[in-house]
C-alpha cells in the first residue's frame, strides 16, 4: 500500500519503480494510481518505460533531445504518432521509408523494387514512411478480408515473448515485425517457411519525412 506524508499541489515522480522487479512494479504502479486518484493529485511522472506510461498516464508528452514532439493520451500517441521518433519509442513497430508517387488518383509509397503500399495523403511527390504495428499484420489469414495490403515472404527470425510470438518476416529486401498470439499447442511457424502477410488499409499511417 501507497501512503503520502505531505500534500503538494503538483507531485514529481521521477522513475520511482525502476528498481524493482516485474511483477512488484506493477502493484506498485497500481497503488500509486489509486492513490493520486483519492487525492486529486496533479501528478508529473518520469518514466523510460512505454507500459508504465500507457497505464498510469491521461496525458503523456513525448521529449526528444528536450524538444516536446506529442502530447496526448497515451492511446492516441500510439495510433497516431505524428513523427518517426514517436512511432519508435512507443511500442515496437514497422517503419517503412519511401517515395511518395500518384496513380490514377491513388497515392503510393515505393519502398525499393519490393514494397509499393497505398498510403492516404494529398502529396503527389516526395519523401514519406509508413507505420503499422506487428499485430495489425495477419499471417496466412483463412478467410478472404477488404481493403488489404497484401505481401508474400519468408520467415525469418523467432521470438518467443510469452503472450506473443515475435517474427521477422523477409519481404524482399525488408524485414516485416509481425506479432501473433501464441496459445498452449499452436503450431509456430518454421524458419524459411514462406507467408503470406495481410495488412488492413486502416492500420498504415502515412508520416510526412
Amino acid at each position: 500500500m501507497a501512503f503520502i506524508v505531505i500534500r503538494p499541489r503538483v507531485l514529481l515522480l521521477d522513475e520511482p519503480l525502476s528498481n524493482l522487479d516485474a511483477n512488484l512494479r506493477v502493484q506498485m504502479r497500481n497503488d500509486i494510481l489509486k492513490l493520486q486518484r483519492k487525492l486529486g493529485l496533479t501528478t508529473i511522472f518520469v518514466t523510460h518505460d512505454q507500459e508504465e506510461a500507457n497505464t498510469i498516464s491521461d496525458r503523456m508528452a513525448v521529449l526528444d533531445k528536450g524538444v516536446i514532439q506529442q502530447i496526448g493520451s497515451p492511446m492516441d500517441l500510439y495510433d497516431y504518432p505524428v513523427n518517426q521518433f514517436v512511432a519508435h519509442f512507443l511500442g515496437t513497430t514497422n517503419l517503412i521509408e519511401g517515395e511518395v508517387s500518384q496513380k490514377d488518383g491513388q497515392a503510393f509509397l515505393q519502398a525499393g523494387s519490393d514494397l509499393l503500399i497505398p498510403i492516404n495523403t494529398s502529396m503527389t511527390a516526395g519523401q514519406g514512411s509508413v507505420v503499422f504495428r506487428p499485430q495489425s499484420v495477419l499471417i496466412n489469414p483463412e478467410t478472404q478480408l477488404r481493403d488489404i495490403v497484401a505481401f508474400n515472404g519468408r520467415v525469418g527470425t523467432k521470438e518467443f515473448i510469452g503472450a506473443t510470438i515475435r517474427y521477422s518476416i523477409e519481404v524482399g529486401k525488408n524485414k516485416l515485425l509481425v506479432e501473433q498470439d501464441h496459445q498452449r499447442g499452436k503450431p509456430v511457424l518454421a524458419e524459411n517457411s514462406k507467408v503470406r502477410l495481410v495488412i488492413p488499409k486502416k492500420q498504415i499511417l502515412f508520416i510526412e519525412n
